[in-house]
């Protein structure tokens, strides 16, 4: 079996007390007002980048696009509720997909991002891999290696030595930017701070699992479209 996997994060809420305080460093406003409105500000925008952190944030969505036993497999799942127990229930099916002994995964940027976020997150919330059968995140994080895992962001930058950028933060580095130009293909466009919002309806559930699930068939595209050439 081998499927693309990608997530999406959210802040959690319950840690924020535990964010750094923000500070004015703008020494042109004088005003208290404007003051503290500039602190808020960047207080929010901590806040808003909590979910980029697994102490700090958690997943609120897995997809998966692939191919198991001939037959091509689409699944997204989604939180629907900022909880550790909602949290829990789609990192143990993770593990579950991950400890199937067959599995290989697809992913862009996994090595740095997805995979560690999962792994941190099942650690943090008492979710023991080895349970589901799956290897430690070692196991998938090996560079230069796709034996079990295909980064393909890092493949695509040369880990690290393409003349591409100097970066993976390099803009163009990014799925969209890639995906773009080679399927001619984009990420669907939503504004990251609704995710919160979005897991407490349905409706909401079905418009973060079908991004979720796109940025995933963006992956899974980009892999049918290297594969063969830039690897085997």
């Amino acid at each position: 079996m081998i499927f693309a996997l990608d997530i999406e994060t959210i802040p959690n809420p319950a840690t924020f007390e535990f964010l750094p305080e923000p500070e004015c460093t703008d020494s042109r406003i004088k005003d208290p007002v404007k003051i503290t409105a500039h602190i808020e500000k960047k207080r929010l925008a901590l806040r808003d980048k909590a979910g980029l952190d697994p102490l700090t944030g958690r997943v609120c969505a897995i997809g998966y696009v692939g191919v198991k036993d001939g037959k091509e497999i689409e699944h997204v799942d989604v939180i629907d509720a900022s909880t550790d127990e909602a949290e829990t229930i789609i990192i143990q099916a993770a593990m579950t997909m991950l400890g199937k002994p067959e599995s290989r995964i697809v992913t862009w940027n996994g090595i740095g991002f997805d995979l560690p976020y999962i792994y941190k997150r099942a650690m943090i919330l008492g979710v023991n891999p080895a349970n589901f059968g799956a290897p430690p995140l070692s196991a998938w994080t090996k560079r230069y290696r796709n034996d079990l895992h295909f980064d393909l962001m890092q493949i695509w930058l040369d880990f690290g030595k393409s003349n591409i950028g100097e970066s993976f933060k390099n803009p163009k580095a990014a799925l969209n930017y890639v995906a773009s130009l080679m399927l001619s293909e984009k990420k669907i466009e939503i504004d990251f701070t609704t995710f919160v919002d979005l897991i407490l309806t349905e409706a909401g559930r079905v418009k973060l699992g079908e991004y979720c699930l796109q940025d995933t068939r963006l992956t899974w595209g980009l892999f049918g479209k290297m594969n063969g050439t830039m690897f085997v």
